[in-house]
């Protein structure tokens, strides 16, 4: 795999750890689309999924065994969970008005688990 092909997940990685560790009061609430119902777990499944969608697409791109880019692509997921899972802690313990959320980790989930659809169908058809 190339190094070059992580650079775009590495990049959106910083994002995430920086919007996932801003303080409660920094998070904007004057949006409209802020005011819909659970718009925040719509927000972490699109991250969370193109989070693991960058990190899937260097073994895309590589000349990896059928095998191995099939477990590529569960090992990002699973790690794409547990950064979840951890900025949830985080994000409790460290990090001034915000909170422990179950359903933001199951959001998390949904968006991990669906860019893994994504990468085992793209592969599939490629």
């Amino acid at each position: 795999m190339k190094k070059l092909h992580f650079l775009p997940g590495f990049i959106f990685l910083g994002i995430s750890l920086f919007l996932l560790t801003l303080p409660g009061s920094s998070v904007p609430s004057g949006w409209f689309f802020i005011h819909i119902p659970q718009f925040d777990k719509i927000v972490h499944i699109g991250m969370f999924g193109m989070l693991c969608i960058l990190f899937h697409y260097p073994a895309f791109q590589s000349t990896l065994t059928n095998l191995q880019k099939i477990k590529w692509y569960w090992l990002v997921s699973i790690a794409g969970i547990a950064y979840g899972v951890a900025m949830e802690f985080v994000q409790r313990d460290l990090v001034a008005n915000r909170s422990f959320e179950g359903a933001d980790i199951l959001a998390d989930m949904v968006g991990c688990l669906g860019a893994l659809a994504v990468a085992l169908s793209a592969y599939k058809q490629k």
